[in-house]
């Protein structure tokens, strides 16, 4: 859904709680996500204590892991941060959000970079495209900021053998870079 192009409208944005939710509230909602994800991706990171769980009997075919949970408290994080940097009632929150944003999304992209597995890798491919998608969508000033911080990690992106989706989203943002800098 994120990556559909703007054209075609689904009527999602009055759903759920969001609207009734200040923006401090938000904010804890968001703090809660993020530990959530960093807890996940510090047990999905440590390769000894899910192999010791594995061998004790821990079900399942493969090694223990929390991957959905790191991925799905992330994309709900970023849904979230993007929604509020757009929204005129949330204007004086903005400046707070961003910072939250390309901190949030730096270290997405920086951890991107570092996994070794291509399992890891494929479930991350839908948090990029949530990531660019939705950074297409903001104003040339807003994309300025985030472009200029995130540049460095997607030329490092770029060496990884990516889906054909991911490749088109990573061009358009390269292209949207060239006419908001004017290169």
């Amino acid at each position: 859904r994120d990556a559909l192009d703007a054209d075609i409208h689904i009527d999602t944005q009055d759903q759920g709680m969001y609207k009734y939710m200040s923006s401090h509230h938000l904010f804890k909602l968001l703090d809660c996500l993020q530990e959530s994800h960093s807890f996940s991706k510090a047990f999905n990171s440590n390769y000894e204590q899910r192999t010791v769980l594995w061998r004790a009997g821990f079900k399942g075919k493969s090694k223990p892991n929390l991957l959905k949970q790191e991925t799905s408290s992330l994309a709900c994080c970023l849904r979230i941060l993007f929604r509020m940097y757009v929204d005129e009632n949330r204007r004086d929150s903005w400046d707070a959000i961003q910072q939250r944003l390309l901190s949030v999304c730096s270290e997405a992209l920086a951890y991107f970079i570092t996994v070794n597995s291509e399992s890891h890798r494929e479930a991350w491919t839908n948090l990029l495209l949530l990531l660019l998608t939705k950074t297409l969508k903001i104003s040339d000033e807003k994309f300025r900021a985030h472009a200029s911080t995130y540049y460095p990690y997607l030329c490092e992106i770029m060496q990884f053998d990516l889906i054909p989706e991911l490749r088109a989203v990573l061009r358009k943002f390269f292209l949207r870079i060239g006419v908001v800098f004017k290169i």
